[in-house]
């Protein structure tokens, strides 16, 4: 009977350990994976909650809806960062990115565009010039999964500045993962804050 208690027990122990192991499959917007899964974001975040990241409010369920079915108010939402370059301030919009996403929306592509103008008229009269794009994400995932994700926001938009006429060699890419938040509560306007990638225009 004692052994047969025993046994019962490292079974359990196992599954709690597996649970809180779980990895996380996501499908990113223009994956080509075939195993990435089609589970819902629900099912996403209790993956990561299983990795000791605590729920907020006691609901999991509606913080997950809550950023599925985003909408993100850029004109409240928005982030700025100001360079000095040869005197003079320049202040560059940051990109937006959905919850687990790193490709930009229409709005955001917008923006990237609007960002690629500045920063071409800068060039013309300052040709050394470098742009450092920061990627960053918010506090769902384990460090190593948002320092990947951060990077591959900071690729598409580098992407979409190469697109719209910006010098590759002047541009370098950065990550920060989760570890560089612009807001610190625990809610999903300031997650979407932190969900971003940042342009710094360097001499």
């Amino acid at each position: 009977m004692r052994k047969t208690y025993k046994n019962v027990l490292l079974s359990l122990c196992a599954i709690s350990l597996l649970a809180g192991c779980a990895s996380k499959d996501v499908e990113y917007e223009g994956s080509s994976s075939d195993t990435a899964t089609q589970s819902s974001v629900d099912s996403k975040v209790d993956q990561i909650s299983g990795s000791n990241e605590q729920s907020v409010d006691g609901s999991m369920t509606s913080t997950s809806n809550d950023m599925a079915n985003e909408t993100v108010n850029y004109a409240k939402d928005r982030n700025r960062v100001d360079s000095e370059i040869n005197g003079q301030t320049v202040t560059l919009d940051s990109i937006h990115f959905a919850f687990d996403k790193y490709k930009l929306t229409s709005d955001m592509r917008d923006i990237a565009t609007s960002n690629a103008t500045t920063i071409t008229t800068v060039n013309n009269s300052y040709d050394n010039l470098k742009i450092k794009l920061e990627g960053n994400c918010d506090e769902w995932g384990t460090d190593e999964y948002n320092y990947a994700l951060g990077l591959k926001r900071a690729k598409a938009t580098k992407d979409a500045l190469i697109a719209d006429g910006v010098d590759a060699t002047k541009i370098m890419l950065v990550s920060f993962g989760e570890s560089n938040p612009v807001c610190t509560d625990k809610n999903v306007d300031c997650w979407k804050m932190n969900r971003r990638v940042d342009y710094r225009l360097l001499p």
